[in-house]
């Protein structure tokens, strides 16, 4: 189900001085999510939105924009990048099964919004399009998801 996008990964940066990918927001698993939600540029734009909150504390370490044409790559199973102008962002997914669900996810967002049959940013802040409440998880949805303890830890 497209809709309900909600993965545990490490989310990364590329860091083209050194090279390498380095751990985003101090590292750690995060719940991974994509929404649709209001533009930071104060226009208060809809758009699509990747969330990442690191589990551990709730921090927030990620929030990009999903933007039309953008390239996705599956490097391996459990890593994929994308770029958005000029940052690159990294999940390494706790198994392929998220792996494949998020990246199922993006890619019926960026369908649409290459389709031209939703364009976020495009929307006033008081449109909903119906077609969107099974498609991706609301702001409320994502707003309940991190406020999710993270799992116990196991006992020893």
């Amino acid at each position: 189900m497209e809709g309900d996008v909600r993965v545990r990964a490490v989310v990364m940066t590329r860091d083209d001085s050194s090279g390498g990918w380095v751990l985003l927001g101090g590292g750690g698993l995060s719940h991974v999510v994509i929404c649709k939600g209001r533009s930071l540029d104060g226009r208060r734009r809809r758009e699509y939105i990747i969330r990442g909150e690191r589990l551990r504390d709730r921090a927030p370490v990620l929030e990009c924009a999903v933007q039309r044409g953008m390239v996705y790559n599956k490097v391996n199973p459990i890593f994929h990048h994308w770029r958005v102008e000029d940052q690159k962002f990294g999940l390494t997914f706790q198994s392929p099964a998220d792996a494949t669900s998020f990246e199922k996810g993006l890619q019926a967002v960026l369908d649409k919004l290459d389709r031209g049959s939703d364009s976020p940013s495009l929307s006033t802040p008081e449109e909903v399009d119906p077609e969107d409440s099974d498609q991706v998880m609301s702001q409320s949805e994502a707003a309940a998801l991190t406020h999710v303890s993270p799992d116990p830890p196991s006992p020893k």
